[in-house]
Order: structure tokens, then C-alpha cells, then sequence
């Protein structure tokens, strides 16, 4: 088969674009995972249950600590010098997504 690789990746060439499609997709799941906790809260009112005022803060900072460290990492995972690390040793970690052949 030929080798299909003409250059740098997509993620290579837009390492910032990479990053904000990250930063799109957690702040989704920050709106979801929130909606879920207040459908939960809904669900424990009729039941006198109820979720300590610390909960909503403490999980939008592990959300937003998440959503951090995952742009880090896209940011990282961008880089042309360990893509072509990944290309040589880690060929199915490779922007490519599998190994040559």
C-alpha cells in the first residue's frame, strides 16, 4: 500500500484549532454533567434528600481542571517533534492512527 502521509497532520498544521475543538467539547460536557446534577436534584427534593451547597463548586472545578488538562495534552499531543517520535516508535498512537505498512 502506498503511505498516504503528504506532510504534518491536520492537528500539526492547526495545533490551536485542535485545542479549541477540545475546549468546545468539554465545556458541552460541563453543561450536560450540570444538568444531570440538577436533574438529580430534582429527583431527591420529593424524598427530603438533598446535595451539600459544596457539591455544584466542587464539580465544576474538577470539570474545569479536566477541561484544562485535556487542552494541555491536545496542545502537547500537537507537537510536530512527538508526532514524528510516535511516527517512529508508537505508530498506533501516530496522528495517523495506525502503523505503516
Amino acid at each position: 500500500m502506498a503511505d498516504h502521509r503528504a506532510g504534518a497532520s491536520t492537528q500539526e498544521r492547526n495545533p490551536w484549532a485542535a485545542v479549541r475543538r477540545t475546549l468546545a467539547a468539554m465545556a458541552s460536557a460541563i453543561v450536560v454533567i450540570n444538568g444531570i446534577a440538577a436533574i438529580v436534584i430534582e429527583t431527591l427534593q420529593p424524598y427530603d434528600g438533598q446535595l451539600p451547597s459544596w457539591v455544584f463548586p466542587a464539580l465544576n472545578g474538577i470539570l474545569v481542571a479536566t477541561a484544562l488538562l485535556a487542552t494541555i495534552v491536545t496542545r502537547v499531543m500537537a507537537m510536530q517533534k512527538l508526532n514524528d517520535w510516535l511516527r517512529t516508535y508508537l505508530p498506533l498512537l501516530a496522528p495517523e492512527g495506525k502503523p505503516n505498512q
